[in-house]
């Protein structure tokens, strides 16, 4: 069975971005020298692992959306035929019907 996959270079890379992005003012911060390093450093660490997450789960989820819609349609019934086919069963009981009928008649 194969799984639909996501990309964990895209993944990485786009957490990178976006955390870096979320951790802007506390780097920014930290080179003024209102912080500490490694409070800093903490701070960013945790953006991108929580990042990482949310990026990998919103892209499965895209990825099993996508996986389905490659799924083959069904064809549409046969619009030539104007009566659903009947089982043998069925055609021998209405064929026994008719006979009474024109009998009683």
């Amino acid at each position: 069975m194969s799984r639909p996959t996501v990309d964990p270079a895209f993944t990485f890379g786009l957490s990178l971005v976006l955390s870096l992005i979320l951790s802007y003012p506390t780097l920014r911060n930290t080179m003024n020298g209102n912080m500490d390093i490694t409070d800093a450093g903490t701070h960013y660490f945790v953006a991108l692992a929580l990042l990482w997450a949310g990026v990998y789960g919103v892209l499965a989820v895209v990825a099993a959306f996508a996986a389905q819609s490659r799924r083959r349609p069904t064809p549409p019934p046969d619009a030539t035929r104007t009566k659903p086919e009947r089982r043998h069963e069925d055609a021998a009981q209405e064929q026994v019907e008719d006979e009474v009928d024109a009998n009683a008649a």
